[in-house]
């Protein structure tokens, strides 16, 4: 029991001593620096995750808070010259409780606004996951690890394992094997002496890259290798049919095929295959059409109509060569990047040049995310604002990620994810009626933006509330405040509005804490010059 006594008096001790508060303290202040420089380079969010909202930061808060607690113990029982003393340890304590509450209770999240379109949801900066089974009833949701770094989160659920976590990442293109033997993939690059873009295109249906872009007023289209010899035919019609089977093609006029027309001018024709009359309309779909007008989709068959192409300017890429239309010989020209010596192949458009980086026939492009830290600029994430987690079904990997849900379909079930901020739901609503922006004179940079809202609680008897919320003028309702934060382009003109929502139940005490620190320094003050004036009367 001696040595009990001895050892507490001993903790005791270091706990309550100048040193130990100061070395605490100092701890605490390189903390705070370290994450103000994070916040600024990579974002509140990330601060929040690496620093203020982490384990060992709560920790170094707790020491700070047992520092004070303990340097009011040894000075106990309480003596007449040390009350202002004890009045400003009680206001950090009280000031820590109250931190408390807000960090266990609290709500710092953000609400979305559209023009004239009610809103109830906040959405804070938790995520987590939601997988959706399509032959059980509800979600299965996952609270994913409120993390700055990847992190490993080894759980499964009805088969499904979900195995890590990015909290910040950007998009990387990977190839990897095709699924398909009869697709192929390229990367390119256009240019000419003031503008470049480099661009993907795929054929396989699996990749996350288009088999058609638009680059001002160019469009680019990713085309089948068989149709490579077929277009540069001279052909009246101006349709090349191609056979999925048989991978060859031919124009009409090749097949001997007779090009009729309706009444109301639509041009079609007609062929026997396999004892059935395939129908075609080349001008509104590349496949047959039935009877009743629907779509016969599994036919070998495929039209292109180069008519609709020649018009505006239309570039075909084959892979290894490329076709456009020429509207002074009126006809379509091939060229391949191996006729020309530095690789370019000239574009009649603008001076534009095309270079082929990457062409592949067994491998197709897919985006997967790269673990960063956020990179942000003006007050805004600029790079780095995915999230993404990596599961596992059927010993396969997928990327769920928060730019799109995944769905993953087998012979038994739909199973779709999407990443989701956690929300909570207010008891009323919030319309924007009209976001006003104003403008630094001469430059499209916005000096200022602000929100007329309208609020609608159905629990009162008041009615459409009214509020004007802008920089310094936030909404206070119901415990909750709401600060104008950012907005957004929905069209043309118009704008939704974003508020910063905050709900502190701690703020209370708070604020005791900050009066009985302020008044206890007084006092304390006070005290201290009075005991100095006896001992000079003295």
């Amino acid at each position: 029991m001696h040595k009990l006594k001895a050892y507490y008096s001993k903790v005791e001790k270091i706990l309550s001593g100048v040193k130990f508060a100061a070395a605490i303290i100092t701890v605490f202040a390189i903390a705070l620096t370290y994450g103000t420089f994070q916040e600024s380079y990579h974002g509140a969010d990330y601060a929040n995750r690496l620093v203020y909202k982490s384990w060992w930061f709560i920790f170094i808060e707790f020491l700070m808070f047992l520092s004070i607690f303990m340097a009011v113990v040894v000075r106990l029982p309480p003596k007449k010259r040390l009350y202002g003393f004890y009045t400003i340890h009680a206001g950090l304590i009280i000031l820590f409780i109250g931190s408390l509450f807000t960090y266990v209770n609290g709500i710092d999240g953000s609400i979305q606004l559209l023009p004239n379109t009610p809103s109830k949801r906040i959405f804070v900066n938790k995520d987590h996951l939601r997988i959706r089974f399509s032959d059980q009833i509800g979600n299965q949701d996952l609270a994913l690890p409120y993390s700055a770094g990847p992190t490993n989160v080894d759980k499964e659920i009805n088969g499904v394992k979900i195995k890590r976590f990015y909290p910040f990442a950007k998009k990387a293109t990977q190839w990897i094997p095709n699924i398909s033997e009869s697709t192929h993939s390229g990367q390119y690059l256009i240019f000419n002496s003031n503008v470049s873009q480099d661009f993907t295109l795929s054929l396989e249906p699996q990749s996350d890259f288009k088999s058609t872009l638009s680059i001002g007023l160019l469009s680019i289209h990713y085309m089948p290798k068989i149709l490579e010899d077929c277009i540069p035919r001279a052909s009246a019609s101006g349709f090349i049919l191609w056979n999925l089977e048989t991978k060859n093609c031919q124009t009409i006029e090749e097949q001997g095929i007779e090009v009729n027309q309706t009444p109301s001018g639509a041009r079609f024709f007609t062929f026997e295959y396999q004892g059935e009359n395939l129908t075609f309309f080349p001008d509104f779909a590349p496949v047959p059409i039935n009877s009743d007008k629907t779509k016969k989709m599994d036919s070998p068959f495929r039209v292109l109509s180069l008519e609709l192409f020649t018009k505006k300017a239309n570039l075909f890429i084959f892979g290894e060569s490329v076709s456009y239309f020429k509207k002074r010989q009126k006809k379509w020209v091939l060229k391949s990047f191996d006729e020309f010596k530095d690789g370019l192949i000239p574009l009649p458009w603008m001076s534009f040049k095309l270079r082929k980086l990457k062409h592949s026939n067994t491998n197709y492009p897919v985006e997967v995310p790269v673990a960063m830290k956020p990179v942000q600029d003006g007050g805004k994430i600029i790079e780095g604002d995915l999230k993404a987690v990596e599961v596992e079904f059927n010993g396969k990997t997928f990327w769920v990620r928060t730019d799109a849900p995944l769905e993953i379909t087998n012979s038994r079930s739909n199973i779709r994810f999407q990443i989701l901020p956690k929300e909570y739901v207010l008891p009323y609503q919030i319309t924007l009626d009209r976001f006003q922006m104003n403008k630094n004179p001469g430059t499209d940079d916005p000096a200022s933006f602000e929100s007329f809202v309208q609020l609608l609680d159905g629990r009162t008897t008041k009615g459409i509330q009214k509020y004007h919320v802008f920089m310094n003028n936030p909404l206070k309702y119901d415990d909750f405040t709401f600060y104008q934060s950012s907005y957004f382009p929905v069209s043309e003109d118009m704008y939704a509005s974003v508020l910063s929502v905050n709900y502190d139940p701690g703020r209370f005490f708070k604020y005791l804490g900050c009066f009985f620190i302020v008044f206890g320094s007084i006092w304390h003050f006070y005290l201290n010059r009075r005991k100095r004036k006896k001992e000079v009367a003295i």
